[in-house]
């Protein structure tokens, strides 16, 4: 198997966070909340510990719909 440049290694990594926080992003505001808290997810570790505090904070939109 052919090992890629290090230069090519780089580029994938990027477009996969890019990716990673755009699928954040609709996530977010899909739940009511802003799109830039999407940021936090390139933080090593702190994608977990928002993943865990976004499961159980209030959520906007069902508070709307009086769930």
């Amino acid at each position: 198997m052919m090992m890629l440049p290090e230069w090519a290694r780089f580029l994938l990594a990027g477009i996969a966070i890019c990716v990673f926080m755009a699928f954040s992003a609709v996530a977010l505001s899909r739940a009511g909340r802003s799109p830039y808290w999407a940021i936090f997810v390139i933080v090593p570790y702190f994608a977990i510990v928002m993943i865990w505090l976004f499961a159980f904070c209030r959520w906007p939109k069902a508070d709307k719909m009086g769930a």
